[in-house]
């Protein structure tokens, strides 16, 4: 296994984040003059992938504001959508690592509150999380189909013009996971941000920890992000880690 190339089926990947892309891209196409002015300042899209030695998945979803502005304090809607494909070291299986094809959603509801500087949001509500396994797995309670309830709470904080902090917790009781993250930005340049990042992750079954740096470019109303670090993790190889992702606020 630490000689064989991570096997990655793109597809379900590709579609969100080639639509992202376009839309960061091309904002005029992309509904920036097409978008019904009830919607305008009240919705954002995000989208992204991530890949690390033995895991890789993709994500795509929406925010809404109903009553007012996003930048304003109240009441918000959001939805997403992954999936993707991941190994892991198990005694249960021949040659001691199985195969995981994972495809989940959610629909959350909550209330952005802002304070000076600062910017807190609250979400809670319901997921759906599907994982497939390539050869059956007793000891791993992640087969099948799961609902649950979900929890996310996100913070961001403006220092000054060029220093921002931002941190994120989220809860599944669908499969028992539990994600924090937290990072550091400075705006180098008008059309560049540098940060660091950290994150960890646990589960039933499995517990990684990330560090790292991202860039984050601005293009029109929209921004690019790319990150990469090291990863650790207990049921897998230790090893680099890569993300792409796409915020687009309308």
């Amino acid at each position: 296994m630490l000689l064989s190339p991570v096997r990655i089926d793109a597809r379900p990947l590709a579609r969100p984040l080639a639509a992202a892309l376009f839309a960061a891209l091309c904002p005029e196409a992309a509904g920036g003059e097409l978008m019904p002015a009830s919607l305008k300042d009240r919705l954002y899209f995000f989208s992204g992938v991530d890949i690390a030695r033995d895991t890789a998945y993709g994500w795509a979803g929406m925010a809404w504001a109903p009553f007012d502005r996003m930048d304003r304090e109240g009441v918000r809607l959001r939805g997403q959508a992954g999936g993707g494909h991941y190994d892991y070291r198990t005694q249960a299986v021949p040659g001691g690592w199985n195969t995981g094809e994972k495809q989940e959603g959610e629909v959350l509801a909550g209330w952005q509150f802002l304070r000076g500087a600062h910017a807190l949001a609250l979400y809670g509500g319901v997921n759906v999380v599907d994982n497939r396994l390539q050869y059956p797995d007793p000891g791993n309670p992640d087969q099948g189909t799961q609902f649950g309830a979900k929890f996310v709470v996100e913070w961001f904080y403006r220092i000054d013009e060029r220093r921002t902090l931002s941190a994120a917790l989220a809860g599944s009781t669908a499969d028992g996971t539990m994600n924090a993250r937290a990072s550091a930005g400075w705006r180098a340049f008008d059309w560049l941000d540098l940060g660091v990042e950290a994150g960890a992750t646990t589960d039933w079954l499995d517990e990684s920890a990330r560090v790292g740096g991202f860039l984050l470019i601005p293009l029109a109303r929209q921004e690019l992000r790319v990150a990469g670090g090291w990863r650790w993790s207990s049921d897998s190889d230790d090893g680099a880690y890569g993300a792409l992702s796409v915020f687009m606020p309308f």
